[in-house]
């Protein structure tokens, strides 16, 4: 299947899909936005402006090694431009030239162009190279181009709408017959690692199964076969290593998801994506699956696309000829078994048909850890997609010849009809959101925004005040922060980072050129109880609450109000406190973290704190809470030192006991530790240490106890 008619790539062809490209950006991004000056529409709420912020701070910084390795976004807890998914080819190659560059630019603009580019010229080739049709070729690839799976990443994850690689696979695939392709192949898996992961591992899943069924059929000896194999792999840790791939460690890039983020078995029916409400037809109803389905499991075709292939089930069963000559081109080398791996492998361990759940497969730990690698499995499915996709293409051309082009013209005129219910949605997308935008003046001040860096008091991947804060850190160009939002970061680090923070509000060690953003409520009133009497000022603008040291000065009468209004919650004696959440309960200080959405908060690292006001005074308080200590028969004891208004008060012990894990722990407040109404209760944990460093999980939170309930018993009553 090689080009032989060498005309057909020339620089007419080329300028005619680059032409095409610009069109479809300024169609789907507006004209203003493909200004590569032009940075504000990234910033409209998504995934974008994490893209555009990773960028900025790569731009901004020294050359490192390795050459993708971006601290100043992430600051202490570990980062490379691969977790912002900044598309490190583009990312790189920009980067070479910022000396050049203006303070503020972007290159995703040009990027859509690229990859609308390459997407219709590839798509072309592709056709050509099967049917030597010119025109019909053409009107193949405007269905490559308006493809939803594709369109559907367009503002949202741009480094996912390099779709062009897995056109590039299907070519590779279907001309697998010579070994001369072989360094095609390599060059392709190592330049998807460029682009993003997921298109190396669908590669490398094809690659690796095209190989071995090569050697089973001896088509090639075991030394070619390894030889093969091991350069491909060596070649391709040695780039990751050099972008920056392994900034963070391999067991922080397993995550949850694996079996949530996954197809559907109607997934190329559902028209509508709840969650964003819109819907990618005119016509087709919205079929209800689960949130994770729809988002990341998204691979519906398009009505033309679902007609073009009921035109290719009925050639396959009725035309012996259309059949035996298709079959032939597509589906030889072990190339059905390889889309049924990637299929299976798509729909996860967890199999269900619209709401019906068919298949659920427990896995064990280790498997699970393997697979949530690649934990939007949904993905995965989009190569299977392309190929019965061009597959269909080339059936309908088979079966009709001449009159093909007449029928996929009306298909590809059902296809702009029916899809274009979304396309207003692409167009609203970029625009900057209100809620988003910092509106307060307080943040033009000079004395802000001279300042270095900004920082948050509970750095996670994932940040909620992300959004809010990323123009205004690229726009008065911070020099660093932890305020991210990425897609793995290192756990320990991040981990280390807050109690580090912890510890430094805790000892009253505050950097002058920082903005510190003060996560939640809890945070807020332990930092307001340890500053009361320091020169640190509080703000709350826009619906957030900073802190910056030296400058209580630039209070102003409604931030003073509102932090008095900031009260400790007050507890009632005898009425137990349950449903705890991290995050949400003001009495938890810092050192709490998640459990998963699941009830109580889990206590991190050497110190916890609650604090919160007595509803009466008394002078015999008992303390009594409910927790599932983390210990086990590798960590068999817990030992707590316990602090009441800086005071030390007891100690506790818990040891492990095969088969308990709900424990009910009572200490008496110590009377001289008693300080008007106001009880600070400091548990210090002694030997802290994670599930990661116990090899039982991946998870590298230094974990003390599960608080699940707590009650304050009054002892004179």
């Amino acid at each position: 299947m090689e080009i032989k008619n060498k005309k057909t790539v020339n620089l007419k062809l080329i300028l005619i899909y680059i032409f095409i490209g610009v069109l479809l950006t300024i169609f789907f991004n507006g004209l203003q936005n493909i200004n590569p000056i032009n940075t504000k529409w990234l910033f409209s709420g998504n995934d974008m402006s994490a893209h555009q912020s990773g960028w900025f701070f790569f731009k901004n910084d020294v050359w490192r090694f390795p050459i993708g390795s971006n601290p100043n976004f992430g600051d202490k807890i570990g980062n490379s431009i691969v977790y912002s998914d900044s598309i490190p080819l583009f990312a790189i190659f920009f980067k070479l030239f910022s000396f050049l560059l203006p303070e503020k630019f972007q290159y995703f603009s040009i990027w859509f162009i690229f990859c609308f580019f390459l997407q219709g010229f590839l798509g072309y080739l592709l056709s050509f190279n099967l049917t030597k049709n010119k025109i019909f070729s053409f009107l193949a690839s405007i269905f490559f181009l308006l493809y939803p799976i594709l369109i559907y990443r367009l503002s949202w994850h741009p480094a996912l709408f390099g779709q062009w690689t897995l056109i590039a696979t299907i070519f590779l695939m279907l001309n697998n017959e010579s070994s001369k392709h072989d360094h095609f192949w390599i060059f392709l898996i190592l330049l998807t690692s460029l682009v993003h992961f997921y298109f190396t591992i669908i590669n490398l899943i094809v690659f690796n199964l095209l190989n071995f069924f090569s050697l089973i059929s001896k088509k090639i000896k075991f030394n070619q076969y390894l030889k093969k194999i091991i350069l491909c792999h060596c070649l391709l840790i040695l780039l990751m290593y050099i972008v920056g791939y392994f900034e963070v460690r391999v067991v922080d890039t397993l995550a949850v998801g694996f079996g949530v983020y996954k197809l559907n078995l109607l997934s190329i029916f559902d028209s509508t994506i709840t969650p964003a409400n819109f819907s990618w037809s005119w016509i087709l109803p919205d079929i209800n699956l689960t949130r994770g389905e729809e988002v990341e499991g998204f691979n519906f075709i398009g009505l033309g696309g679902l007609i073009l292939i009921c035109f290719s089930i009925f050639s396959l069963t009725y035309d012996k000829k259309v059949r035996e000559k298709g079959v032939k081109k597509f589906f030889g080398k072990g190339i059905p078994l390889i889309l049924i791996i990637i299929f299976i492998l798509s729909l996860s361990n967890k199999i269900s048909l619209g709401n019906l759940h068919i298949v659920d497969i427990p896995l064990n730990n280790l498997l699970y850890g393997i697979l949530s690698i690649f934990r939007s499995s949904g993905r995965l499915f989009w190569l299977v997609s392309y190929f019965f996709l061009f597959f269909s293409i080339y059936l309908l051309f088979l079966k009709f010849n001449k009159k093909a082009t007449y029928i996929l013209i009306t298909l590809l005129l059902v296809q702009i009809i029916d899809i274009s219910s979304s396309f207003k949605y692409f167009q609203d997308r970029v625009k900057i959101s209100k809620s988003n935008e910092l509106k307060d003046k307080f943040w033009e001040n000079e004395d802000i925004t001279d300042l270095k860096k900004i920082i948050t008091s509970k750095p996670v991947n994932y940040n909620k005040y992300f959004d809010k804060f990323a123009y205004y850190l690229e726009d008065n160009n911070f020099k660093k922060t932890n305020l991210v939002k990425m897609a793995r970061l290192d756990r320990s680090k991040a981990a280390e980072n807050r109690y580090k923070l912890a510890n430094n509000f805790l000892k009253r060690n505050l950097d002058n050129q920082t903005i510190y953003i003060i996560d939640n409520i809890g945070h807020l009133l332990a930092l307001k109880e340890i500053y009361k009497n320091e020169d640190v000022g509080f703000f709350f603008r826009d619906g957030v609450w900073v802190m910056i040291n030296k400058k209580k000065n630039l209070m102003d009468i409604n931030d003073k109000n509102y932090l008095q209004k900031a009260q400790y919650q007050k507890i009632i004696f005898n009425k137990k406190i349950k449903n705890i959440k991290s995050d949400i309960d003001k009495f938890l200080g810092f050192g709490w973290t998640h459990n998963f959405e699941k009830n109580g908060a889990w206590s991190e690292g050497e110190v916890s704190n609650l604090i919160f006001n007595l509803n009466e005074n008394s002078n015999n308080i008992y303390f009594e809470f409910e927790c599932v200590p983390f210990i086990n028969n590798k960590k068999p004891n817990l030992h707590l030192e316990v602090f009441v208004n800086g005071k030390f008060n007891n100690n506790i012990k818990i040891d492990y006991i095969d088969n308990q894990k709900e424990r009910k722990i009572k200490f008496k407040i110590n009377e001289k530790n008693l300080i008007g109404q106001t009880l600070n209760i400091e548990f210090r944990n002694i030997n802290p240490i994670s599930p990661l460093e116990l090899f039982i999980s991946p998870d590298s939170r230094k974990l003390g106890f599960l608080l699940l309930s707590f009650n304050l018993l009054n002892g004179d009553v």
